[in-house]
């Protein structure tokens, strides 16, 4: 059946919540299994996704196993070896006024899940959440994003072949089979991508009232002071920077640099960028490229509005835009202001901490912010002027791979979070059933009330309530 088919795309959300239903939650060796089959496919076709990787952004292989691959497979292997203390029912007793009363809580799957991936990280971004979701006990329908043609397609092919339609299916498409998909009445949605998109999302999924969750993006500031400064630390922000040719999510958008510093830092990320990609990066073959045309116009159009201190070339053909660092920004240039999204660092000197941070310039609710200090005031004063989930002191990037902190956005950067066990709590609720044992009744609680009955309420509503 075809893709954009708009008959197939409703049913698929009716098909697979009608399995769960008639086989019932799968149990903890199932969701297992099911993971252990996704765990050997990016074990055993690890060559096939490296390719298709290159061709979709110019990632080179090490980038792709480590951000990528490496990535899923941590996350598979904790999620397995805790599923079954996650997903263990819980009970307790209470004892009230004549009776006891027993809880027993145990977590249900949500039933058929849409995940939409993402095209900068198109492998990690698109099954990050299905393991969730099948840790969560539920099915899952997938789209990939049409901007990452070769992964895509490498994603339907393997995965439809793999697992039966009712457990995990793959559908590819544009715009057009996404919007069909999100109109249909599936039982969660799970999108990453930009805001403008999710807000359609979300309208989408009202419909339905679906519940979704939103990962999308934000300008990350990254602060280094003068106590924080070392060589080690400009090349993390660097290297940060400029993975996946900037085109990261909680990449460091912009970084402020205590003005004692300033020049000094400078010198180091040209430093730093020349001995990660040398002085002509467009042959080098660590170095990545852009993945669309209309995103490498727009970055393009960023490096306009400063002094270019370091790069700048670009070349359309091969959707390649040199490592590029900007000073001298004019203050409300849409660099300043927009999610760059790319391989363009503004750097920007500051006086006083509290000053930038009172000053507007920051997002307060990026996806994530980064400060490199070893000033506790500063630190502290950083992270309580931030909203966002996460705050990394000292490093870039690494907390986003680890299953043991959960990802996810606040405000403008999206709602819900995922990784390990708040993946497995996002894609299942909580289901109680609640069994009175009663020994004695308080008929008072029955109509016609009284005075006499409210007062007995008053004294006794610890133990009736």
């Amino acid at each position: 059946m075809p893709d954009n088919n708009s008959d197939f795309l409703k049913a698929l959300p009716e098909r697979q919540r009608e399995e769960l239903l008639s086989k019932g939650s799968p149990s903890n060796e199932v969701r297992k299994g099911q993971l252990s089959k996704l765990k050997n496919i990016l074990l055993e076709r690890e060559k096939e996704f490296t390719d298709a990787l290159y061709a979709d952004l110019g990632k080179p292989a090490f980038e792709s196993f480590s951000s990528e691959i490496a990535v899923l497979l941590n996350e598979i292997d904790y999620v397995c070896k805790h599923i079954t203390k996650w997903n263990r029912p819980r009970g307790s007793r209470h004892l009230k006024l004549g009776c006891v009363e027993v809880l027993n809580k145990k977590r249900h799957p949500y039933g058929s899940v849409l995940v939409i991936g993402s095209w900068n990280y198109p492998v990690q971004l698109t099954l990050m959440p299905v393991i969730g979701a099948i840790a969560g006990g539920n099915s899952c329908v997938i789209k990939p994003s049409e901007y990452a043609p070769a992964t895509a397609e490498l994603l339907k092919n393997i995965i439809n072949q793999t697992f039966p339609l009712e457990q995990l299916h793959v559908v590819t498409g544009d715009a057009q089979t996404a919007s069909l998909l999100t109109a249909a009445p599936f039982d969660l949605i799970f999108f990453t991508g930009s805001g403008q998109t999710g807000k359609a999302v979300a309208d989408q999924a009202a419909k339905h009232l679906t519940p979704v969750i939103l990962e999308l993006g934000g300008k990350n500031p990254c602060i280094l002071d003068e106590t924080g400064f070392s060589t080690a630390a400009v090349r993390d922000i660097v290297w940060g920077k400029f993975l996946n040719a900037g085109q990261t999510c909680i990449a460091p958008d912009t970084l402020f640099v205590h003005h004692s510093i300033y020049e000094k830092t400078l010198d180091e990320i040209s430093d730093a960028l020349s001995a990660f990609y040398g002085e002509h990066p467009q042959a080098s073959g660590d170095y990545g490229r852009i993945c669309t045309d209309a995103h490498f116009q727009k970055v393009v159009g960023f490096i306009g509005q400063g002094t270019v201190r370091h790069g700048g070339e670009h070349d359309r053909v091969g959707r390649f835009i040199s490592p590029t660092v900007l000073t001298d920004m004019e203050p409300g240039s849409p660099v300043l202001q927009e999610e760059i999204f790319g391989p363009v660092l503004p750097v920007i000197p500051y006086t006083d901490l509290e000053t930038l941070l009172s000053s507007g310039i920051l997002q307060r609710d990026a996806l994530t912010g980064y400060i490199f200090s070893k000033n506790k005031r500063q630190i502290g004063l950083f992270n309580d002027y931030m909203r966002s989930s996460t705050i990394s002191v000292n490093q870039v990037i690494h907390h986003a791979a680890s299953p043991h902190i959960s990802f996810g956005g606040v405000g403008q950067s999206g709602y819900g979070a995922y990784h390990g066990k708040t993946g497995f709590l996002a894609f299942s609720y909580e289901k109680t059933s609640v069994q009175t044992y009663h020994y004695l009744r308080f008929n008072g609680k029955f109509p016609p009330y009284s005075d006499r009955n409210m007062s007995a309420l008053k004294k006794l509503r610890k133990w009736l309530l």
